[in-house]
């Protein structure tokens, strides 16, 4: 009437097969954790390095300004003027040209 119900066991293979399947399964888990942490902090060191360089140009930027400024001609001559600077313009009249040669320069001395 009533039959006996077979009661399945796992045979020693199979739990072996289950177990490798598991630390395989374990271990690519932890493998991909790994990978995606390093991902984000390669990430970030390439966020720091981008504003880094962003903060360098920003400061060569304001130097080049600083510098313009300093060789603004008209400042220039009115910062003269303010600190009484007996520096005055030249008259292009005053220029003695001087070939570069030997007998050029002695020309010049002699003017």
């Amino acid at each position: 009437m009533n039959k006996k119900r077979k009661k399945t066991n796992f045979s020693l293979s199979e739990l072996i097969l289950l177990a490798l399947a598991a630390t395989i399964l374990t271990v690519g888990g932890l493998m991909h954790v790994y990978a995606k942490n390093e991902e984000v902090k390669m990430a970030r060191k390439i966020d720091a390095a981008k504003k880094e360089i962003e903060q360098y140009e920003e400061h060569v930027l304001m130097v080049n300004v600083k510098i313009d400024r300093r060789l603004d001609r008209y400042q220039l001559k009115e910062d003269l003027l303010a600190q009484g600077s007996t520096l005055r313009e030249t008259d292009p009249s005053q220029f003695v040209y001087v070939e570069p040669e030997k007998d050029g320069m002695i020309e010049a001395s002699a003017q």
